[in-house]
């Protein structure tokens, strides 16, 4: 009788522990915003840049190679699906040879769905002539003119073969207030209170495209005179082609 009474006892224990209790539900309230890193990844031609070696080949057919490449990337603004922008407000070197300098940090991005990401590639004019800043602004970037104020937006240096197989310089030096460039590139972010990160791709390759930039017909610009305005123009025209995006994570 005792062990039918005890094993009455196991049997409802292990009846009640079988019947499953309601799951307490999952708190979904999340954060309502996130901070987004901004990732640039550097290539040529799909490739990602190298430093060094003459591995790339522009539309016009030029052979060349990326010894320096850094640009200015500022005010990048992020649109949601509605409409509705948040703003950056930033200044920020990309340096393709140091990964201190490869990305843009946006804090407190409110949650939602963003489909489009706007951005200067430059300095606008409200910083661009206010002399030595600090932060990425800091002269010791060597991004800024000693002969003339204003902010360097974008630097490719290297070489490049000639049409007699010689190697000469290439030096891009691309700035002044006319030199200034929008980009706006669709994106498919969606922040919902968890840190992410986002990838651009820049394609420096696309930069000399359309319109076509033959290094033979010009190897060396500063930014610093009339007979520029041609090639800035042209720079301006390729800048927004140059970037898209890749993903987020």
């Amino acid at each position: 009788m005792k062990s039918l009474f005890n094993l009455l006892i196991i049997s409802s224990v292990i009846l009640i522990a079988s019947c499953k209790q309601p799951k307490k539900p999952i708190d979904i309230a999340v954060n309502p915003q996130a901070n987004v890193s901004i990732n640039f990844i550097n290539q040529a031609g799909g490739v990602n840049i190298v430093e060094g070696p003459m591995n790339y080949t522009n539309s016009a057919g030029n052979l060349y190679s990326v010894d320096l490449l850094k640009y200015y990337v500022t005010n990048v603004i992020l649109i949601k699906d509605d409409g509705s922008e948040f703003k950056l407000n930033n200044y920020d070197l990309i340096n393709a040879f140091d990964a201190n300098y490869s990305n843009v940090n946006a804090l407190n991005v409110p949650n939602g769905n963003y489909t489009s990401m706007k951005f200067y590639l430059g300095v606008d004019p409200s910083r661009n002539h206010t002399g030595a800043q600090d932060g990425d602004l800091d002269p010791k970037n060597n991004m800024i003119w000693t002969w003339s104020t204003g902010y360097i937006f974008f630097k490719h240096e290297g070489f490049y073969k000639d049409l007699s197989g010689a190697n000469k310089v290439v030096q891009f030096h691309l700035g002044t207030d006319a030199a200034l460039s929008t980009v706006q590139i669709p994106i498919s972010l969606t922040v919902a209170g968890i840190s992410k990160k986002m990838n651009i791709v820049f394609d420096l390759n696309k930069m000399y495209n359309s319109p076509i930039l033959d290094f033979n017909l010009g190897n060396i610009y500063m930014s610093d005179g009339a007979s520029d305005a041609k090639w800035i123009s042209d720079m301006v025209n390729n800048t927004n082609d140059a970037f898209s995006f890749k993903n987020a994570e």
